[in-house]
């Protein structure tokens, strides 16, 4: 499975160009619609870009300007299916959802449900953390601004990808699967998750249903959705990633893996309205307390991230600060296997953009240009049509290139002197012994059969195929375009090994 990979060009991520505005500062607000210089020059963007070879099967961009907004959405649900995409389709939307969470973790704190003050030891007293980290001094506020002083490789990789981890598991799996790291601000999924946990542990209810109840109905977010189980199949988009030829299609998350860091489908007509809702808290937003709103906007931690032309060095409970020109801007990006999206928000001039692609073809680099040009021209900033125009004509090389990357790595992978040339010919007996129920603490059962003339394990959400490369090795893929990951079978002892764990044989028909 993908690892995540921090840099300034993933973090920062806008999807699709973005048109030239007025030179004035503070463009004229158009009697009914936004402004066609915001729409034309998307319009004209999506053309070029949804005609690139591998560049995504749907695109969707959303302006709003005041009160008025404009969307616009491109391409099908699904790549060999025949329902296109629309302003009710619902986009995985990914690490955006922090920023539903932080005005949830606000709303609650204004009313004293769970203050953003409290610490961890006050939720869970007999709570211990790998020293120094210290319960008793890591508050919600820290949690949800990534201060925690934690970090944790696989509790992410079980959340995003295999199940979903109970409330009740987080004070035992942070003892022995957390550890310390420096203290200041760094990006990741730790602290929502265990913000998350930490509402349910306080509250005795989960985060879906606050947020539900809390933040999603009274902004009348109904296209917005922490369960995929709960949308039509013709309105959820899938997700894609391009092999240079043809398409893979990704299944959409199942609610099990829709956690609080990462759990959230959302239409672009949901997505306009959320906007709306966080330029004008007085108005579209007047359903929260204003003082929430200022407290979920507020940069508390300082994230320094920049390149030279753009700084987002402040972060708050779920959007980074960034100045760009002298403009400033709220945004969060949101990326996964198959799918990227971001929003940004310029509140000068009551402004904002959320993109969404279903596929993650080359999107890294465009996108960080894209959100650079949206928030320059937002300020009204010569030059950034032309940064728009090298963006676009650059994409479909890069998009090659990226298909001509993955090919490789997987080919270099394949060649590699660990899987012994991939001379061993399994016989029945040889599978056979490797097949049947292994269980972990931490991930689960992991359940291993034929199908379809082909040995596959399946742990929780993640499927993958087993192909057999030496004696008790096995090469393990899964949907993603990716090199396998190997995977070790003791017959003699009952045991896998894979991804650093060890799975247990277990007695027919447990688990």
């Amino acid at each position: 499975m993908s690892k995540p990979r921090i840099h300034l060009a993933a973090v920062l991520l806008a999807c699709l160009p973005v048109a030239a505005l007025a030179s004035a500062a503070t463009p004229a607000q158009p009697a009914h619609g936004v402004a066609p210089a915001y729409t034309v020059p998307i319009a004209a963007a999506l053309d070029a870009l949804m005609q690139a070879p591998g560049g995504a099967p749907a695109m969707a961009a959303v302006v709003v300007q005041g009160d008025a907004e404009w969307i616009d959405v491109r391409g099908r649900v699904h790549t060999d299916r025949d329902a296109a995409a629309d302003a009710e389709t619902r986009f995985y939307i990914a690490s955006q959802t922090k920023s539903f969470l932080g005005l949830l973790a606000a709303v609650l704190d204004a009313r004293g449900v769970l203050p953003l003050s409290r610490t961890l030891a006050e939720v869970w007293p007999g709570l211990r953390l790998p020293p120094p980290a210290d319960p008793r001094r890591i508050t919600m506020a820290d949690l949800l601004s990534h201060q925690e002083g934690l970090r944790t490789e696989t509790l992410n990789i079980v959340t995003a990808h295999v199940r979903d981890v109970p409330a009740s598991e987080y004070p035992g799996l942070l003892a022995t699967e957390a550890t310390p790291r420096d203290p200041g601000f760094r990006y990741a999924n730790l602290g929502d998750l265990i913000y998350g946990a930490a509402l349910e542990a306080a509250s005795g209810r989960g985060w879906r249903d606050w947020l539900d109840t809390t933040v999603l109905r009274p902004l009348a977010l109904d296209g917005i959705s922490s369960r995929t189980s709960t949308v039509p199949a013709a309105q959820l988009s899938w997700n894609h990633q391009w092999d240079g030829a043809r398409w893979h299609a990704l299944r959409p998350k199942p609610d099990a893996l829709m956690h609080a860091a990462g759990g959230l489908v959302a239409s672009p007509r949901a997505l306009a309205r959320w906007m709306r809702a966080n330029l004008d808290p007085g108005g579209a937003g007047r359903a929260l307390p204003a003082i929430a709103w200022q407290r979920s906007q507020q940069p508390i931690a300082q994230s320094k991230l920049a390149d030279g032309e753009i700084d987002c060095n402040g972060y708050s409970l779920g959007w980074y600060t960034c100045s760009y020109r002298g403009q400033q801007a709220l945004m969060h990006p949101g990326s996964y296997d198959g799918t990227v999206s971001v929003t940004v928000l310029v509140p000068s001039v009551k402004a904002g953009m959320s993109l969404m692609a279903s596929s993650d073809s080359a999107m890294e680099g465009l996108q960080l240009e894209m959100m650079k040009a949206f928030i320059g021209l937002a300020g009204g900033q010569p030059g950034e049509d032309e940064r728009l125009r090298r963006a676009v004509e650059a994409y479909p090389a890069k998009v090659a290139a990226q298909a001509a990357r993955r090919r490789a790595a997987i080919e270099q992978d394949r060649a590699d002197p660990r899987w012994g040339g991939w001379a061993w010919t399994a016989d029945a007996a040889a599978l056979q012994a490797c097949s049947g129920n292994f269980g972990n603490r931490l991930f689960g059962t992991m359940r291993v059969a034929m199908e379809a003339g082909a040995l596959v394990a399946r742990l929780g959400a993640l499927e993958m195929r087993l192909e057999p490369a030496q004696p008790g090795l096995f090469a393990a893929a899964g949907a993603a375009l990716a090199p396998a990951e190997p995977l070790h079978c003791d017959a003699g002892a009952g045991q896998l090994r894979w991804n650093g764990q060890v799975f247990d044989r277990q007695a027919t028909g447990k688990g």
